[in-house]
């Protein structure tokens, strides 16, 4: 499944660079990593802190789902999102509502 116009990133390299150099903020439901670049790229992150396996998944889609809901108005760059605990018990529009405060923040929204 393809994310609209944004990429996965699969390399540990990359993970790396955004980690280090990469804008963070943090919200109740995620950390939320964003890297200007000339390529769009995403990728949802869920530890096994979060839960087995279904649960991790889970969080995974609807990361992805409330991202491909706001990425028509999002600057181009790379976004890691790395959820927290509880984030599978909340409700969609709520990670929808988190996720766009803090991409406000972090100055990614056109």
């Amino acid at each position: 499944m393809k994310i609209n116009k944004f990429d996965s990133i699969s390399d540990s390299k990359e993970f790396s660079r955004v980690y280090q150099s990469a804008k963070k903020w943090h919200c109740d439901l995620a950390v939320v990593y964003f890297l200007e670049s000339d390529t769009s790229r995403f990728a949802a992150v869920a530890s096994k802190k979060i839960g087995k396996a279904v649960v991790r998944n889970r969080v995974k889609r609807l990361f992805r789902a409330a991202f491909s809901t706001l990425s028509s108005d999002l600057k181009d760059g790379i976004y890691i999102f790395i959820a927290k605990s509880g984030a599978d018990k909340v409700p969609f529009d709520k990670i929808c509502k988190s996720f766009r405060w803090a991409l406000k923040r972090m100055d990614s929204i056109r």
